[in-house]
């Protein structure tokens, strides 16, 4: 017996209306079953579950709570992500990464978090990751805020999430989802400006974007330019360094690619060090991310 197949109650069968021969079945069944460890956290059935027993068939999720209905929630579960509240956690598993965000919406703000989730599309080795917590406006608040990935995992993602359950501000969490053919990355992340490399066998850093270039075509690839500028910083003079998205016309053949990345499916972003007659370095200015885009 799965528990996630029973249905919600219904106003009839908390009325009296349900079969009694059908409840005293089902809750002979759930007296009875024996439950086995598994490798993931599990959901467990407290008191104060209401079953309704007419409509076995399906199910949209299952609430795991404390005391009466409408009282604190200690976890929840639909057919898109589970999540359980421990002590300075949470436990989430996605078993479905393709679901609508409003089913882990739903999740998350029945234990009690206010958050946004984004389904984006990201590169295969990132399908059906939980990627965030994204805090646009700054974390500012006790406690600590981040994610872990767990393995084993016997769902498409599982992890621990630290947030604590009062934070007032906006967060925004993204559920990996397969990319269309050639449609961009959500990718917010730095780059390795001493070199990543995108092409498997071959290293791009140190080659002129000419050579580069040549073996992108070589593979069937397209090509995406960011440059990557340096600044030294006021007082202690340190180095700090921004790449700036810009056209073909602005790079030149012979300067020095410094990493790659895959931008989509079929196009490589060349992370390139300006070279002569490259204009000065312009002022850093922020690009819309994928959490700020609308819904």
């Amino acid at each position: 017996m799965n528990l996630a197949d029973l249905a919600r109650v219904r106003d009839e069968d908390l009325a009296g209306e349900a079969s009694a021969v059908e409840a005293r079945v089902l809750m002979n069944a759930i007296m009875s079953e024996e439950r086995e460890p598994v490798a993931r956290p599990r959901r467990k059935v407290r008191r104060g579950l209401v079953v309704g027993f007419a409509a076995l068939a399906t199910a949209a999720a299952v609430t795991v709570g404390t005391g009466l209905v409408g009282g604190p929630v200690t976890g929840y579960a639909n057919a898109a992500v589970s999540i359980k509240k421990t002590d300075g956690y949470f436990s989430v598993n996605i078993t479905d990464p393709t679901a609508d965000r409003r089913s882990f919406e739903e999740a998350f703000r029945a234990v009690g978090l206010n958050v946004t989730v984004k389904v984006i599309p990201v590169a295969p080795s990132e399908v059906g990751q939980l990627i965030g917590p994204i805090v646009p406006e700054g974390f500012k608040w006790h406690g600590s805020i981040g994610l872990k990935g767990i393995e084993p995992c016997s769902s498409a993602f599982c992890a621990k999430v630290w947030m604590p359950a009062d934070f007032p501000g906006r967060v925004v969490f993204g559920v990996g989802r397969p990319a269309k053919p050639g449609e961009p990355y959500a990718d917010d992340r730095l780059v390795d400006p001493e070199g990543e490399e995108a092409l498997s066998g071959y290293t791009s850093r140190g080659r002129t974007v000419a050579d580069v270039r040549a073996e992108l075509k070589r593979r069937g690839l397209k090509a995406g330019y960011r440059l990557i500028w340096s600044l030294r910083e006021p007082g202690d003079g340190g180095i700090s360094w921004f790449d700036e998205a810009v056209p073909v016309s602005r790079i030149k053949d012979d300067w020095i690619v410094a990493s790659t990345r895959f931008y989509s499916s079929d196009t490589v972003t060349l992370y390139v060090k300006p070279g002569e007659g490259a204009r000065p370095a312009p002022s850093p200015h922020p690009e819309p991310q994928w959490y700020d885009l609308p819904d």
